[in-house]
């Protein structure tokens, strides 16, 4: 099961900005009430350390992680509420099989 989401974003990043709207909503329904969602702002000093540990070239790129810390999708860009909620509950499909 999907455990944490991480959307690495800079302030600068229009595309970050556009996404940031549809992740915090999408964080706030109650089928993803257990998922930890996160904003890490790549030129923070825990965002240049996480931005190089997980090869950020883009952004927005979001990574969502399973209970155990493994990258289990990446998601580039910005992309639409659906095809957001839509990859979440694939990669927890997937977690199940």
């Amino acid at each position: 099961m999907i455990k944490t989401i991480i959307k690495f974003s800079a302030s600068w990043c229009a595309p970050c900005k556009t996404f940031h709207t549809t992740f915090i909503r999408v964080s706030g329904y109650d089928e993803f009430k257990d998922i930890e969602f996160k904003e890490i702002d790549v030129e923070s000093n825990e965002g240049i350390d996480l931005a190089e540990k997980y090869h950020i070239n883009s952004l927005p790129t979001t990574i969502l992680f399973d209970e155990k810390g493994n990258t289990r999708y990446t998601l580039l860009g910005n992309v639409s509420e659906k095809s957001f909620i839509d990859v979440i509950n694939k990669a927890n499909e997937l977690d199940e099989q």
